[in-house]
């Protein structure tokens, strides 16, 4: 989510083998989110908590096509009022469920 590029961050293995690596799925409105940190899922609750959202327009960026945010990649059809509800619902399950430890590794939403 950190990165303008096209496909995500890329999931690097820890150099120490011993060392757990977890990528979190969480599946909502017939949309499945990837973050590679816990501290992703926030971010992204926090933005579709918001129902308006400001113009994304930078000042200086000419080529969109090829620098873009991670929520302007998301499809649109996620931001219609029933499925943004649902995804809120299902990032905030999965924030408490993976903030508590639950061992799993994908929380489904409705």
């Amino acid at each position: 989510m950190s990165t303008s590029h096209i496909g995500g961050m890329e999931i690097e293995p820890p150099r120490d083998r011993l060392i757990e690596r977890r990528v979190y799925f969480v599946e909502a409105a017939g949309f499945t989110f990837q973050f590679a940190s816990l501290g992703q899922l926030p971010e992204a609750l926090g933005y579709f908590e918001q129902r308006v959202h400001p113009s994304s327009r930078q000042p200086g960026v000419v080529l969109e096509h090829y620098w873009q945010r991670w929520f302007e990649r998301l499809p649109q059809w996620l931001f219609e009022e029933p499925r943004r509800v649902r995804v809120v619902s299902a990032l905030s399950r999965a924030l408490q469920a993976f903030g508590r430890g639950v061992d799993k590794h994908a929380v489904q939403g409705t």
